[in-house]
């Protein structure tokens, strides 16, 4: 039973009276009788309210299901970056916190509807462990494809009576729990046998307009037949069809939003569910994720956790360290770490500057502040042109803010230039982590302090591991400096049937100059590639790229989209060298170097030879799977 108004002002009262008595360690278990396990979003808050901001303090949950709702939830218009902004509800807003931590011991914590588990604003010290979270009702809709008829085009689905839906006038729409999705939108394919999107799912996508208007006929309760247009071929029977709503309306309830805050650790966390990304962290200093696993329920017929990213991370600095944690079945990235691109619309003074928030859900984000160092890019190549120091940023609106400089902008900067906040970057460590079975790549990478991928085992259906910036779309900066990607595992992907390679080197830029490369500095060694694919390494722009012993394998999991299964290095175009088969001399990888890398090639020495990849007949560490063909790189 939900509590009524009545109840949360007893509440005050009764934890009021406890929680000031106490220092240290609060223990719910305390309160027993005066909350209700239906319903704790109440009874936190008020404790919460009742605790000095500046107070260091342990929450701890004892071992139990604690539900929480919107309904007498903290709330207020919010921006999120990389999120749809709006009227937000919290079940925990801890915000203006100094060293808070909330222990689940080892509880489950069930959301209804739509609300955002934990809100870390302007805090520092704050540690959540211990817990789970998952959803009532997922704010996503699977239907199993029961039939698949190419010649009629017909197909029929079922829908299971945990995904709430409803059919009006004919139309698909997704409701349950006080929110409804009208326009299925956004949708893909998960194979049930390998709980992983389907093997080439890009063919079985709805396309735009299509998906905006999805018409079905009642068969029998919780059969539909389907009436839409699949972009290339019907989706196999007994595979999975999921949607999850339309861009821009669809990313409104991460399970945690850490914003202005340092100190953050995030730790022996399980998120099943969530209708964003499970944790997104924007202009926070030293974040730690240790052990966060995004899984599915064990048991559950869901085919899906987080509908957007596992982990992001815009305009962060200090240290970022994802570790030991496992991320599967999301609908985006287990992890993105950028920066952000603002345009210069207009000079309006000396030393002063208008600019734009292009990014389609970047409203309201804090681009700089006071003292923060910013490169003046040119939008054309994507390279800095100067370097200015901010002396004031004031917010116009949602889209615009006002920058004045310590000094003047003419000759520095021309209306059109981008604008990248360096004072915001962090230092990445991604290791010993699981991404296996989500839409899209596994991490996304763009920082210019240290970044080392190690000990990870990667399964995605697109690239493992993409460098990217752009002006022309997501807006997103950080163009590498000092990566390290070693000892990992890259088992399978690219799978989905677009043309991917394992690691995508790709930054937009319109116009590339000689000797002036975007990325620079990458080493990939001591990795095991095992691919059904030929496609490995794709990159441009890039300098001081190093690819060297390697183990590749030839697997026989999917069928190549090509005939010739040639396992390619391909850094653009033009000169080609041959790989040695660790065996036969049949299917012969290749690796492609376009000029744009080789101009910043260093001369090699003993085995640090950068790029160029002979092979010898070594035999690698571990056995290959059976059938498989083994190749070993080397300088």
């Amino acid at each position: 039973m939900k509590p009524r108004l009545g109840t949360v002002i007893l509440l005050v009262s009764m934890v009021c009276g406890t929680a000031s008595a106490r220092t240290g360690v609060i223990d719910i278990a305390d309160y027993k009788g005066r909350y209700d396990t239906q319903d704790m979003t109440p009874f936190v808050y008020t404790l919460l309210e009742s605790i000095p901001a500046d107070k260091p303090v342990k929450l701890v949950f004892p071992e139990g299901t604690y539900h929480f709702r919107p309904e007498f939830a903290a709330g207020k218009y919010h921006c999120i970056t990389n999120h749809d902004n709006g009227y937000r509800h919290f079940a925990f807003p801890l915000t203006g916190r100094r060293n808070i931590e909330i222990d689940g011991g080892g509880s489950e914590f069930i959301f209804h509807g739509r609300i955002i588990p934990f809100l870390i604003e302007d805090s520092h010290g704050v540690t959540l462990r211990n817990f789970t979270v998952d959803w009532e009702v997922p704010f996503t809709l699977e239907a199993k494809v029961t039939t698949a008829d190419a010649e009629t085009q017909r197909v029929e689905i079922e829908i299971p009576d945990e995904f709430g839906h409803a059919v009006e006038n004919g139309k698909l729409i997704m409701r349950a729990e006080g929110w409804e999705e009208r326009i299925p939108g956004e949708n893909i394919v998960f194979d049930p046998r390998t709980m992983a999107t389907a093997y080439r799912s890009d063919d079985y996508y709805i396309p735009k307009p299509d998906n905006f208007d999805i018409r079905v006929t009642p068969t029998a309760p919780g059969r539909y037949e389907l009436h839409t247009r699949f972009v290339r071929a019907l989706p196999p029977v007994g595979t999975i069809l999921t949607f999850k709503g339309v861009f821009t309306q669809n990313r409104h309830s991460p399970a945690i939003h850490a914003t202005a805050s340092s100190g953050v650790l995030v730790e022996d966390v399980t998120i099943h569910h969530c209708g964003g990304m499970g944790l997104i962290a924007e202009k926070a200093d030293n974040v730690t994720v240790r052990r966060l696993q995004v899984v599915l329920r064990k048991g559950s017929p869901r085919m899906i956790t987080t509908t957007a990213d596992a982990t992001h991370f815009c305009n962060c600095r200090g240290t970022v360290l994802i570790e030991e944690c496992v991320f599967e079945n999301m609908l985006d990235d287990a992890t993105n770490v950028h920066g952000s691109y603002v345009r210069v619309t207009g000079i309006t003074a000396p030393d002063q500057v208008i600019a734009r928030i292009n990014h389609p859900q970047q409203a309201g984000y804090e681009f700089a502040g006071k003292g923060d160092e910013i490169d003046v890019v040119d939008a054309e190549t994507l390279l800095a042109k100067h370097t200015l120091r901010v002396k004031k940023s004031e917010r116009i609106n949602a889209h615009y803010i006002r920058l004045t400089f310590t000094a003047p902008v003419e000759g520095r900067l021309t209306v059109g230039d981008g604008l990248e906040n360096m004072s915001w970057y962090p230092e990445l460590i991604f290791r010993n982590n699981v991404v296996r079975n989500n839409r899209a790549r596994s991490i996304l990478v763009s920082t210019p302090r240290k970044v080392v991928v190690e000990g990870n085992t990667f399964s995605s259906m697109m690239s493992a591991i993409l460098f990217e910036g752009d002006m022309d779309h997501w807006y997103e900066s950080g163009a590498v400096r000092d990566v390290t990607i070693r000892n990992n595992r890259f088992l399978d992907g690219t799978y989905g049937g677009a043309d991917f390679p394992t690691i995508f080197i790709n930054p937009h830029q319109k116009k590339e100059v000689p000797g002036h490369p975007y990325e620079r500095n990458i080493t990939i060694e001591g990795n095991l590639f095992r691919t059904f694919n030929e496609q490995l390494l794709r990159a441009k722009s890039v300098g001081g790229l190093i690819f060297r012993d390697n183990t590749i394998e030839l697997s026989e999991k999917y069928k190549p989209y090509n005939d010739d299964r040639h396992p390619q290095l391909a850094a653009g175009r033009h000169q080609k060298q041959p790989l040695q088969e660790a065996g036969e001399n049949q299917h012969r990888p290749e690796i492609t170097v376009s000029e744009t890398v080789s101009e910043n090639r260093r001369p090699c020495k003993g085995d640090a030879c950068c790029f160029s990849v002979p092979a010898d007949q070594r035999e690698s560490d571990s056995p290959p799977l059976p059938g498989a063909k083994r190749f070993r790189t080397t300088s």
